[in-house]
This record gives C-alpha cells, sequence and structure tokens, in this order.
C-alpha cells in the first residue's frame, strides 16, 4: 500500500470458521481490490483473501508503515470488525504470539511492524554514524469505548475519560496517556502482556 493518500482500506477476508466451512462462501475476493458479498460489488484499497499469510498483510501494510515512519509521517493501524472476524489474529497473531519466547513466524502485524522498525533503525543509526542520529520509540496502550465515548489507559487503567487534544507542536494526542519508552521486541511484548 503506498503512501500517496491519507487513509488506506485494507480487507482481510478471513478463512471460513468450522460452522461455515460446508456451505457456500459469502464474501468472495474478485480483484486485488474488490469483494463481492451476496452479489453486491466493494472496492477498497486493497484485499486480502483466505489465503494470505500474516508475512503477506505485513508486506503489504508493515513494511510501508515503517518507512512512512522512519519518513517523519505519523502512521496508524486501525483494526475494525465484528467479534471473532479474526481483528486479534491479524494484530497480534495467535495468543501463543504474545508470550516473550515466541517464534517470529507466528507473529501478526504489530510485532512484525516493531521488529522491522527496530532492524531501520538500527540500519540508519549505522549508515549515518557520523551524525547525531537519534531515535526514541514509545508505546501507549488505549481502549476508546466509542458507544460511551470513553477512553482508557490501558498501562494505567485508572486514568479513565482522557481527553483528546491537538497542539501545534504534538499534533493530536491524548492527554494523560501514558508512555513508555521500548528498545526491543521483547520491551514491546512485555508492554502487550502487561496490557492484555
Amino acid at each position: 500500500m503506498s503512501s500517496d493518500s491519507g487513509v488506506q482500506v485494507l480487507v482481510r477476508v478471513r478463512p471460513p470458521s468450522k460452522g461455515e466451512e460446508e456451505g457456500d462462501p459469502i464474501v468472495e475476493k474478485i480483484s486485488s481490490n474488490s469483494i463481492s458479498i451476496l452479489d453486491h460489488t466493494f472496492t477498497f484499497d486493497s484485499v486480502a483473501d483466505t489465503t494470505s499469510t500474516q508475512d503477506d498483510i505485513f508486506r503489504l501494510v508493515g513494511l510501508p508503515l515503517v518507512e512512512n515512519c522512519l519518513a517523519g509521517f505519523n502512521s496508524s493501524i486501525f483494526a475494525y470488525g465484528q467479534t471473532g472476524s479474526g481483528k486479534t489474529y491479524t494484530m497480534w497473531g495467535p495468543p501463543s504470539a504474545l508470550s516473550e519466547d515466541s517464534s517470529s513466524s507466528e507473529w501478526g502485524l504489530t510485532p512484525r511492524v516493531f521488529e522491522r522498525l527496530f532492524s531501520r533503525i538500527n540500519e540508519e543509526q549505522a549508515k549515518h554514524s557520523d551524525k547525531q542520529l537519534n531515535y526514541q520509540c514509545h508505546c501507549s496502550f488505549l481502549e476508546a469505548s466509542i458507544y460511551n465515548e470513553q477512553i482508557t489507559d490501558l498501562l494505567d487503567p485508572t486514568q479513565k475519560n482522557l481527553q483528546i487534544r491537538e497542539d501545534v507542536k504534538a499534533g493530536i494526542y491524548v492527554d494523560c496517556l501514558t508512555e513508555e519508552y521500548v528498545y526491543t521486541m521483547k520491551d514491546v511484548i512485555r508492554l502487550v502482556i502487561k496490557v492484555h
């Protein structure tokens, strides 16, 4: 996915569940950017079908995201869908991927993005060792309840009903949201385990 627009939409069609395997598929990928649902066609920036691997999703979404970050652009991934649609699996991988000794082959999009980000930071610092190049990475985790219009800090659950603010220097941010510095993928996984 290129960086030529502000928001891009990728649809990932999950494989059928055990109860769905016997019937005809309801959702079908009909092109690289279109799906058909009950004879209605919908077009997106990109469509990943049921055979797409975690690595395929990373190459499509994660690699450009990391490069955009290193070029100075704010980047976000927002997973949306009903319960059981595969959001957590796509973003993190299976439950076993959320352990400190998990294999990177199990990882979903988020761990792969962080691993690539830390690798690229090391490359950039080595390439520009003659300059004072300094990168800082920090994580924050929040839960936004759309229906209740509440934001909760998952690193400090006592911080509830946080407010979204906008600042000329800082851009858009959540006021009083806890930020933890991270230096390795293991640091990120420790935080995820803490908030999970």
